[in-house]
């Protein structure tokens, strides 16, 4: 049976742990067991969730589909880009940021700040935040290719 753990965050500002990304997770599964446990890290409260599970419907890879080879390679570059900055906040990827917003940065390689903020599901906060980094990823991608 596959198993997936998912760490799920408190928002202080709406006071709610937000269970959109187990949910989500769980759409096309069928649920077999599970084991939930709370924990702290420094001052931010985490639920993290042990599932075992069966697939239901079979998974499509959205972001295989509309990627080509070269928009493969920086989706690549920017899942590792992601995963160093999750590292760094110590937190989970997926706060950095999903594997929509990279498909879309990767198939529309934008290179301003204007163009960066066109992206779906790309906020503001994160684009003030990460913004400078994703362009300069993508910049360097385009001048290297």
């Amino acid at each position: 049976m596959p198993f997936q753990i998912i760490t799920i965050p408190f928002d202080p500002s709406l006071s709610v742990f937000h269970t959109d990304l187990l949910n989500d997770f769980l759409i096309n599964k069928q649920l077999l067991s599970y084991r939930a446990e709370f924990f702290q890290q420094q001052s931010k409260f985490y639920w993290t969730v042990l599932v075992e599970y069966e697939p239901v419907l079979p998974k499509s890879d959205k972001n295989k589909q509309k990627l080509s080879p070269e928009q493969e390679v920086l989706f690549n570059r920017l899942r590792e880009w992601r995963k160093e900055m999750a590292e760094k906040q110590g937190v989970p990827v997926y706060v950095v940021s999903n594997n929509e917003i990279l498909t879309e940065i990767a198939v529309n390689k934008p290179q301003t700040m204007e163009a960066l903020k066109q992206i779906k599901g790309l906020g503001e906060k994160k684009a003030t935040e990460f913004g400078q980094q994703l362009l300069h990823l993508v910049q360097t991608f385009i001048e290297k290719k």
